[in-house]
């Protein structure tokens, strides 16, 4: 679990690494299902990620199950967890695209708007090969500032923050090694510069909200960003759907 001294860097700052590491096994798992993802699907490729990989293969679920990850973020969101979006980042080291200042609140739909993101580290993650970068305490205020337009073909997201919003915060990088885990806001101002060191960064996300959370997919539509957002399945991990209104994926009308 986050010790006490974790838990108050991340809602002071809105991200945090924690101490706690993954077993290497669990690791090596996750890069195998990853490269033959990527090797399926050679659409990926172009975008340095693969997103939906629930709706892909249900059995990405299992890593966002793994006790020790919930209990962490239960320690952040509450004992009432669904998991609604499970995604791969691989930057191969040359000709990666940037990701602007962004909040990953204005792309979802979950009211009110609440979620934790754990970044599951698969290689070394440096400034070198473009590690995420975050303006630290920019989750405080808990509002979305105004994103614009981004143009051009150099950048993985089209919104960033304005410039007149950005908070007057010296960066920081999250630095990580194979197995370690990265845990940030949904509100935290983030990004990452490209990759063209040579060198792999890739990892797993899992993205969490509470249950106390709806997931409104009218206002997926709504509020534009990725298609994926409306239809992602919503799995209960831990406890109970608190909300009551979420439509959670049910094996038993799955199948």
């Amino acid at each position: 679990m986050l010790t006490p001294e974790e838990v108050a860097q991340y809602h002071e700052t809105g991200q945090v690494t924690s101490a706690f590491r993954l077993d290497l096994d669990v690791i090596s798992a996750i890069e195998e299902k990853m490269e033959a993802l990527f090797a399926e699907r050679t659409d990926f490729e172009e975008l340095d990620l693969a997103d939906s990989l629930v709706e892909i293969d249900r059995s990405w679920i299992e890593f966002a199950r793994i006790p020790e990850i919930l209990d962490c973020v239960e320690q952040l969101l509450g004992k009432n967890l669904i998991v609604w979006a499970v995604e791969c980042f691989r930057k191969k080291g040359k000709s990666s695209k940037a990701v602007p200042w962004h909040q990953d609140g204005c792309y979802w739909p979950m009211r009110p708007l609440e979620s934790c993101t754990v970044w599951i580290a698969l290689d070394h993650v440096t400034p070198e090969n473009g590690c995420m970068r975050i303006i630290p305490g920019s989750h405080k205020e808990r509002r979305l500032s105004t994103h614009v337009i981004t143009e051009g073909d150099h950048v993985n997201l089209r919104q960033t923050v304005a410039a007149d919003e950005m908070p007057d915060a010296v960066p920081v990088d999250v630095v990580l090694e194979p197995g370690m885990m990265s845990f940030h806001d949904v509100y935290t101002v983030h990004g990452s510069a490209p990759n063209n060191s040579g060198s792999r960064r890739a990892g797993l996300t899992i993205r969490y909200m509470p249950s106390s959370s709806y997931y409104d997919r009218k206002l997926a539509v709504e509020i534009g960003g990725s298609p994926k957002n409306a239809v992602h399945e919503l799995h209960l991990v831990r406890g109970i759907d608190e909300c009551g209104r979420n439509d959670l994926y049910q094996p038993e009308l799955a199948s």
